[in-house]
């Protein structure tokens, strides 16, 4: 018997053709991994303010280095409380920092992130404070077709969403290097992850096809 493939992140069963797991995101495949990630959790928020301590010092360290590298550190999949730190790296480029939290850190995000200098969209901060809709477990996941072009400054998504119903079913994330699409329908999830970076000033959906406008 062949030996089901699992997410090295989420651990939850995915299929060899795609790309990203459609349950956490993380790249399946090598090409996509441009930067590596790494986990913390705590026991508590009282430990919040020596473990950020000491993720300043690492930081400081790192930025020193001619090859900016980021340490091996034990990763442990997000729980129900955790942390989640990317930074995006590349010769001739400056460092990048991303964040993610999870479960009750979610509340921390803009905390974490002023510290670290990044600017907080108000997309971002506005998700952040909606409630989550509790869905069933789909039973079947696709990668939804996806048409990409330019229109001046502007980039153009329109993504074929069909047995979507309606427009509440669907997620859309904007991250620091792409966009992410959720989207239900049925018994069905469909998920694209693409790697645009952009504000996202408009988005519309229609006749099972969904529209994004990015600038940037």
């Amino acid at each position: 018997m062949f030996k089901k493939k699992k997410c090295p992140r989420c651990g939850r069963e995915v299929k060899d053709e795609w790309d990203f797991c459609p349950y956490c995101g993380y790249p399946l495949k090598e090409k996509y991994r441009v930067e590596e990630k790494f986990f913390e959790e705590f026991d508590d928020f009282g430990s919040f303010e020596k473990v950020f301590e000491r993720m300043e010092k690492e930081f400081e360290e790192m930025f020193k280095m001619p090859i900016f590298k980021i340490p091996r550190i034990k990763i442990s999949s997000p729980g129900v409380s955790g942390i989640s730190i990317t930074i995006h790296s590349g010769t001739g480029m400056k460092p990048r920092i991303e964040v993610k939290t999870y479960g009750d850190y979610k509340k921390l995000e803009p905390e974490i992130k002023k510290r670290l200098g990044i600017k907080v969209p108000v997309e971002e901060a506005e998700e952040s404070e909606e409630k989550e809709v509790e869905y069933e477990p789909p039973k079947t996941t696709e990668e939804p077709e996806a048409k990409v072009s330019k229109e001046g400054k502007k980039t153009i998504i329109e993504i074929k969403l069909p047995d979507v119903e309606r427009e509440e079913d669907i997620e859309v994330k904007r991250f620091e290097q792409s966009i992410e699409i959720r989207a239900r329908a049925k018994d069905k999830l469909y998920f694209k992850l693409l790697p645009i970076t952009g504000e996202i000033i408009n988005k519309s959906f229609k006749d099972g096809v969904l529209k994004i406008e990015i600038e940037g």
